[in-house]
């Protein structure tokens, strides 16, 4: 017996919340989409973008630097000249 009294009270806050809910989420959903296409969003959203493409740019720079660093290293260590083939010290 009190599990269907349960079920049923959930089933009444769901019908009774989806209906109310709606219309808060519209208004939500609508203030979003005003603030997130705002032109200073935008030109924030166009900076970041710039940026992080300027960053990934150096960054892999960066690393292939250091990869080829380390690599004449392990070259140098290992005795192998650039074809792999080791040198007759």
């Amino acid at each position: 017996m009190k599990i269907i009294i349960f079920l049923a009270g959930v089933g009444v806050g769901f019908v009774i919340g989806s209906k109310a809910g709606r219309g808060a989420y519209e208004n939500m959903r609508r203030k979003w989409e005003g603030f997130s296409g705002s032109d200073p969003v935008q030109q924030v959203k166009g900076e970041v973008r710039d940026f992080a493409g300027k960053a990934s740019d150096k960054l892999g720079d960066k690393v292939s630097e250091v990869v080829g660093k380390a690599s004449d290293k392990l070259d140098e260590v290992t005795g192998k000249n650039g074809d792999t083939t080791p040198t007759e010290a």
